[in-house]
């Protein structure tokens, strides 16, 4: 099934919240709430909050108690693509089609957009009833976000950009540059739901392979990453075990699942059918 079929109520509910956060955000500087608009609103699949949504959804939770969790995860994720983007990074000029953000509205402007929208994100996080589940959702996903993740994923990538590394430390790259946060979308669903200790360690399990999984698969569709270390045909054969385990871990979450194995297959769809067998 398509995508956005299946998840349009899902999107619908994100960008409705997005959209209402980000109508807050309309004060005094305008420079800033213009940059940090731009960023969030330049499309995209919002693959990470439907994620945790999904979740939630599979573990018995409400959508409405997902959706600040779901909404903080795509603001971090949108932060950190506005600051891959700039000349110190990735030196990328577009984003989507469009203007970078930093092609937009300036270095110093995208800089401080970043730090806006991953503020925003926690200030979201931090409002979450009751005050216990808010603190562990801020404990899950800025751990994520942080050194021992994301940041630290893209701080190897780039230390190691010119030396030739084994697929073990590529591995462990993508698993935090991509895959920590992705892992704490899934994870932040099941706290959501108000999830057993046993539901909230298996939705992780899920998020991990399915956020390697989605490395894959982009590698393959750009030629790079894991085709630097292995085949195409066993890049694909990696991607479809991942995406088979993924199925597998999300049935053991409950009974409303058929989410979970929707964004496994819509993962799998992505794979370029000239290298499969």
């Amino acid at each position: 099934m398509e995508y956005g079929i299946f998840f349009k109520k899902h999107l619908g509910l994100i960008e409705r919240e997005i959209r209402k956060l980000m109508k807050k955000c309309e004060g005094r500087p305008l420079s800033i709430h213009r940059a940090m608009q731009y960023a969030v609103f330049t499309g995209g699949k919002r693959f990470r909050p439907v994620l945790t949504l999904a979740v939630c959804e599979a573990c018995g939770g409400r959508l409405k108690d997902a959706i600040p969790a779901a909404c903080a995860i795509e603001l971090i994720h949108t932060y950190s693509l506005v600051h891959d983007d700039l000349p110190a990074l990735d030196n990328d000029n577009e984003r989507r089609g469009k203007p970078s953000c930093h092609k937009k509205f300036g270095e110093a402007a995208a800089i401080l957009a970043g730090d806006g929208l991953l503020t925003l994100a926690f200030q979201v996080l931090g409002g979450v009833k009751p005050f216990d589940r808010a603190a562990r959702l801020v404990l899950e996903v800025s751990t994520a976000a942080g050194a021992g993740g994301m940041i630290g994923g893209q701080v190897e990538d780039i230390e190691t950009a010119e030396n030739k590394i084994d697929l073990a430390a590529h591995d462990f790259i993508c698993a935090g540059k991509t895959g920590a946060l992705i892992r704490a979308g899934a994870v932040a669903g099941a706290i959501s739901a108000g999830a057993s200790s046993k539901k909230i360690a298996m939705a992780g399990r899920y998020g991990a392979l399915i956020g390697l999984a989605f490395q894959v698969v982009d590698d393959l569709l750009d030629g790079d990453g894991y085709c630097r270390f292995m085949p195409r045909d066993k890049a694909v054969k990696k991607a479809e075990r991942l995406i088979r385990e993924a199925k597998k871990t999300a049935v053991k979450l409950g009974r409303e699942c058929r989410g979970l194995g929707y964004l496994a297959d819509f993962l799998g769809a992505r794979i370029p059918k000239n290298n499969r067998e």
